[in-house]
């Protein structure tokens, strides 16, 4: 029980770090752009303390294989079972609790008339002050994207609005192109693969990011200065005529 406690609540710290170095959960006046950069623009931490150190940092590196191979072995059978056998989570769910509920059933009866211990099934249960800390930094991190959210809604932030509007868009497409669960796979996948290999090819990747870079900030400023810029210019001028 000890056990189960601790791993939860590591979990909920993992969560805590992760949310808290989301862009919401910092205000905007406050960003500090060069930390989010490749290390060949100015990052000087390196991918294993981007990733948030730790244990998750270790998996998503393959440090510790046989977790990193389990998890992604894991997502990889059920992508296949639900999107390419046809499977649903419902049926899928049922069937594996049906046979564990027999096998522990049996197990138990059978313990009882050997005079054998029964299964080592351990008491699970969530701790109030577990829950209450994981709602908090939930409720926390929420309240901050609302609050972004509320601001482009009122175009209070004329770029940030541009910005997410072309984040929705491109979403948008790639909706149309896979399911939700195909993109949750790829999204793991990636995330299995990118930072290991940003870790292992790192110079040259970073040789190609400044490049990447450079181009996307010259479209910017002529996005900018075409679009966005006379955009925000323009209440400024109707003033002055008035």
């Amino acid at each position: 029980m000890a056990d189960l406690q601790s791993s939860i609540s590591a979990v909920v710290d993992a969560v805590e770090h992760s949310l808290h170095d989301l862009p919401a959960s910092t205000p905007a006046a406050a960003v500090d752009h060069s930390s989010h950069v490749p290390r060949a623009l100015g990052r000087k931490k390196s991918i294993h303390q981007v990733l948030g150190g730790g244990k998750s940092a270790d998996v998503l590196l393959w440090r510790e294989k046989p977790t990193s191979a389990g998890l992604l072995a894991g997502a990889t059978a059920a992508w296949f079972l639900f999107q390419v056998a046809g499977y649903t989570v419902i049926s899928v769910l049922s069937n594996a609790l049906l046979f564990t509920t027999v096998i522990l059933f049996v197990w138990a009866n059978i313990a009882s008339l050997l005079n054998r211990p029964p299964p080592p099934i351990p008491k699970l249960e969530l701790s109030e002050e577990l829950v209450s800390r994981l709602a908090s930094v939930l409720r926390e991190e929420l309240n901050k994207t609302l609050a972004v959210a509320y601001d482009v809604a009122i175009g209070k932030d004329f770029r940030v609005f541009f910005k997410v509007v072309a984040v929705l868009w491109f979403f948008s497409k790639i909706g149309g192109w896979f399911s939700f669960l195909t993109l949750l796979y790829i999204g793991l996948l990636g995330a299995h693969t990118l930072p290991v290999l940003y870790e292992r090819y790192q110079t040259e990747i970073d040789k190609y990011i400044d490049i990447a870079v450079e181009v996307a900030k010259k479209q910017y400023l002529k996005i900018d200065e075409l679009v966005i810029s006379k955009i925000l210019g323009a209440p400024t001028k109707e003033k002055k005529v008035q």
